[in-house]
Protein backbone atom coordinates (compact mmCIF):
# COMPACT_ATOMS: atom_id res chain seq x y z
CA UNK A 1 0.00 0.00 0.00
CA UNK A 2 2.49 2.62 0.94
CA UNK A 3 4.54 2.02 -2.56
CA UNK A 4 1.36 2.81 -4.42
CA UNK A 5 0.84 5.95 -2.15
CA UNK A 6 4.34 6.79 -3.47
CA UNK A 7 3.64 6.19 -6.99
CA UNK A 8 0.49 8.42 -6.92
CA UNK A 9 1.90 11.22 -5.50
CA UNK A 10 4.46 11.02 -8.80
CA UNK A 11 2.82 12.96 -12.06
CA UNK A 12 4.52 12.37 -15.66
CA UNK A 13 4.18 14.62 -18.54
CA UNK A 14 1.16 14.25 -20.95
CA UNK A 15 1.58 14.44 -24.51
CA UNK A 16 0.10 17.79 -24.67
CA UNK A 17 2.61 18.95 -22.63
CA UNK A 18 5.44 17.62 -24.30
CA UNK A 19 3.87 18.55 -27.87
CA UNK A 20 3.74 22.23 -26.55
CA UNK A 21 7.18 22.00 -25.53
CA UNK A 22 8.64 20.79 -28.94
CA UNK A 23 7.11 23.42 -30.20
CA UNK A 24 8.50 26.13 -28.45
CA UNK A 25 11.80 24.42 -28.76
CA UNK A 26 11.35 23.86 -32.50
CA UNK A 27 10.48 28.04 -32.90
CA UNK A 28 13.40 29.21 -31.03
CA UNK A 29 15.60 26.91 -32.87
CA UNK A 30 13.87 28.38 -35.56
CA UNK A 31 14.40 32.02 -35.32
CA UNK A 32 18.25 31.42 -33.80
CA UNK A 33 18.98 29.80 -37.00
CA UNK A 34 17.21 32.47 -39.20
CA UNK A 35 19.38 35.34 -37.28
CA UNK A 36 22.88 33.03 -37.24
CA UNK A 37 21.82 33.09 -41.41
CA UNK A 38 21.15 36.75 -41.88
CA UNK A 39 24.21 37.51 -40.20
CA UNK A 40 26.48 35.15 -41.78
CA UNK A 41 25.09 36.64 -45.36
CA UNK A 42 25.18 40.27 -43.85
CA UNK A 43 29.25 39.16 -43.33
CA UNK A 44 29.40 37.53 -46.90
CA UNK A 45 27.75 40.98 -48.67
CA UNK A 46 30.12 43.09 -46.82
CA UNK A 47 33.25 41.10 -47.27
CA UNK A 48 32.04 40.98 -51.15
CA UNK A 49 31.34 45.02 -51.33
CA UNK A 50 34.57 45.64 -49.71
CA UNK A 51 36.21 43.59 -52.39
CA UNK A 52 34.45 44.80 -55.19
CA UNK A 53 35.22 48.69 -54.30
CA UNK A 54 39.11 47.98 -53.83
CA UNK A 55 38.86 45.56 -57.51
CA UNK A 56 37.41 48.44 -58.98
CA UNK A 57 39.31 51.39 -58.32
CA UNK A 58 41.78 49.22 -59.32
CA UNK A 59 40.50 48.59 -62.47
CA UNK A 60 40.24 52.28 -62.63
CA UNK A 61 44.10 53.30 -62.04
CA UNK A 62 44.59 50.10 -64.99
CA UNK A 63 42.31 52.53 -67.63
CA UNK A 64 44.13 55.48 -66.13
CA UNK A 65 47.71 53.90 -66.91
CA UNK A 66 46.17 53.03 -70.30
CA UNK A 67 45.35 56.20 -71.15
CA UNK A 68 48.33 58.16 -70.00
CA UNK A 69 50.38 55.64 -72.10
CA UNK A 70 47.98 55.89 -75.54
CA UNK A 71 46.29 58.81 -75.06
CA UNK A 72 42.47 58.99 -75.69
CA UNK A 73 40.89 57.58 -78.37
CA UNK A 74 38.71 59.38 -81.10
CA UNK A 75 35.85 56.79 -80.06
CA UNK A 76 33.94 55.89 -77.64
CA UNK A 77 35.25 52.61 -75.70
CA UNK A 78 34.00 49.71 -73.99
CA UNK A 79 35.54 46.16 -72.16
CA UNK A 80 34.71 43.50 -70.13
CA UNK A 81 36.11 40.59 -68.02
CA UNK A 82 36.79 38.90 -64.92
CA UNK A 83 39.68 39.07 -61.92
CA UNK A 84 40.34 35.74 -62.72
CA UNK A 85 43.66 36.63 -62.25
CA UNK A 86 44.04 38.53 -58.93
CA UNK A 87 42.36 34.66 -57.48
CA UNK A 88 39.03 36.75 -58.21
CA UNK A 89 37.05 34.33 -60.28
CA UNK A 90 33.50 35.28 -58.94
CA UNK A 91 33.88 38.96 -59.93
CA UNK A 92 33.24 40.39 -63.57
CA UNK A 93 33.86 44.02 -64.98
CA UNK A 94 32.65 46.14 -67.76
CA UNK A 95 34.66 49.58 -68.43
CA UNK A 96 33.41 52.30 -70.75
CA UNK A 97 35.26 55.60 -71.97
CA UNK A 98 33.31 58.07 -73.34
CA UNK A 99 33.63 61.47 -74.96
CA UNK A 100 31.47 63.79 -73.44
CA UNK A 101 29.03 66.16 -75.46
CA UNK A 102 28.39 69.58 -74.11
CA UNK A 103 25.34 71.49 -75.97
CA UNK A 104 25.85 73.39 -79.37
CA UNK A 105 23.56 76.29 -78.62
CA UNK A 106 25.85 78.00 -76.27
CA UNK A 107 27.13 80.29 -78.81
CA UNK A 108 23.47 81.34 -80.29
CA UNK A 109 22.49 81.55 -76.17
CA UNK A 110 24.89 84.23 -75.77
CA UNK A 111 24.26 85.95 -78.87
CA UNK A 112 20.43 85.99 -77.61
CA UNK A 113 21.76 86.94 -74.44
CA UNK A 114 23.74 89.81 -75.57
CA UNK A 115 21.60 91.83 -77.82
CA UNK A 116 18.97 91.46 -75.04
CA UNK A 117 21.42 93.14 -72.64
CA UNK A 118 22.43 95.47 -75.41
CA UNK A 119 18.66 97.04 -75.33
CA UNK A 120 19.14 97.60 -71.88
CA UNK A 121 19.53 101.46 -70.85
CA UNK A 122 21.81 100.19 -68.20
CA UNK A 123 25.23 100.90 -69.27
CA UNK A 124 26.72 97.94 -67.13
CA UNK A 125 23.80 96.07 -69.20
CA UNK A 126 25.18 97.25 -72.04
CA UNK A 127 28.70 96.86 -71.25
CA UNK A 128 27.90 92.93 -70.48
CA UNK A 129 25.94 92.13 -73.61
CA UNK A 130 29.02 93.36 -75.34
CA UNK A 131 31.32 90.93 -73.45
CA UNK A 132 29.06 88.53 -74.32
CA UNK A 133 29.17 89.26 -77.74
CA UNK A 134 32.81 89.32 -77.88
CA UNK A 135 32.68 85.74 -75.98
CA UNK A 136 30.11 84.11 -78.16
CA UNK A 137 32.75 83.83 -80.61
CA UNK A 138 34.80 81.66 -78.55
CA UNK A 139 31.98 79.53 -77.45
CA UNK A 140 32.69 76.70 -80.38
CA UNK A 141 36.92 76.55 -79.77
CA UNK A 142 35.96 75.72 -75.87
CA UNK A 143 32.74 73.26 -76.75
CA UNK A 144 35.32 71.28 -79.10
CA UNK A 145 38.20 71.72 -77.31
CA UNK A 146 36.25 70.34 -74.00
CA UNK A 147 34.65 67.60 -76.10
CA UNK A 148 38.58 66.87 -77.09
CA UNK A 149 40.28 66.62 -73.86
CA UNK A 150 37.31 65.35 -71.27
CA UNK A 151 36.70 61.20 -71.03
CA UNK A 152 33.75 59.66 -68.55
CA UNK A 153 35.31 56.38 -67.72
CA UNK A 154 33.01 54.33 -65.27
CA UNK A 155 33.78 50.60 -63.87
CA UNK A 156 31.52 48.18 -63.17
CA UNK A 157 32.46 45.20 -60.72
CA UNK A 158 29.74 42.32 -60.58
CA UNK A 159 29.12 39.45 -58.37
CA UNK A 160 26.80 37.01 -57.57
CA UNK A 161 25.53 36.12 -53.71
CA UNK A 162 23.51 33.04 -52.55
CA UNK A 163 19.66 33.86 -52.87
CA UNK A 164 20.84 37.35 -54.79
CA UNK A 165 22.19 37.99 -58.48
CA UNK A 166 23.97 40.77 -60.33
CA UNK A 167 24.65 42.66 -57.84
CA UNK A 168 27.61 45.56 -58.72
CA UNK A 169 29.59 48.24 -57.70
CA UNK A 170 30.10 51.13 -59.76
CA UNK A 171 32.50 53.88 -60.43
CA UNK A 172 32.52 56.73 -62.69
CA UNK A 173 35.60 59.49 -63.34
CA UNK A 174 36.10 62.38 -65.39
CA UNK A 175 40.17 62.19 -66.88
CA UNK A 176 41.46 65.33 -68.87
CA UNK A 177 43.89 65.90 -70.70
CA UNK A 178 45.35 69.19 -70.97
CA UNK A 179 47.76 69.43 -73.95
CA UNK A 180 44.94 68.13 -75.69
CA UNK A 181 42.51 70.85 -74.96
CA UNK A 182 45.72 73.52 -75.67
CA UNK A 183 46.08 71.85 -79.17
CA UNK A 184 42.19 71.94 -80.11
CA UNK A 185 42.76 75.76 -78.92
CA UNK A 186 45.33 76.61 -80.47
CA UNK A 187 45.38 74.45 -83.50
CA UNK A 188 48.63 72.86 -82.37
CA UNK A 189 49.55 69.30 -83.25
CA UNK A 190 48.82 66.39 -81.52
CA UNK A 191 49.92 66.21 -77.97
CA UNK A 192 51.73 63.02 -76.34
CA UNK A 193 49.76 60.95 -74.77
CA UNK A 194 51.48 61.25 -71.38
CA UNK A 195 49.99 64.63 -70.59
CA UNK A 196 46.56 63.04 -69.89
CA UNK A 197 46.06 63.35 -66.07
CA UNK A 198 42.77 63.07 -63.91
CA UNK A 199 40.63 66.07 -62.83
CA UNK A 200 43.42 68.52 -63.79
CA UNK A 201 42.65 71.88 -65.14
CA UNK A 202 43.49 72.93 -68.40
CA UNK A 203 46.99 74.49 -69.02
CA UNK A 204 45.33 77.12 -71.15
CA UNK A 205 43.51 78.44 -67.93
CA UNK A 206 39.86 76.87 -68.93
CA UNK A 207 39.49 74.34 -66.10
CA UNK A 208 39.27 70.86 -66.61
CA UNK A 209 36.77 68.77 -65.01
CA UNK A 210 37.08 67.49 -61.87
CA UNK A 211 38.03 64.20 -60.92
CA UNK A 212 34.59 62.02 -59.53
CA UNK A 213 33.63 58.75 -58.21
CA UNK A 214 30.04 57.77 -57.52
CA UNK A 215 29.28 53.71 -56.14
CA UNK A 216 26.13 52.02 -55.74
CA UNK A 217 25.59 49.05 -54.70
CA UNK A 218 22.84 47.64 -56.80
CA UNK A 219 20.27 45.08 -55.49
Amino acid sequence: MSRRADNAGIRGFTLIEVMVALTILATTLVVLLQIITNNVRATNHAKMTTAATLLARSKMTDIEDSILENGFSTDNESDKGTFRDQNFPSFRWESTIERIELPTDLKQAAQDQSSDDSKSKDPMQALTGMMGGLMSGFMDPIRIGLEESVRRVTVKVSWDEVGRRDLNFEVVQFLTDPAKLDASLTGGGAPTAASATPGAAAGSGVAGAAAAAAAAVKR
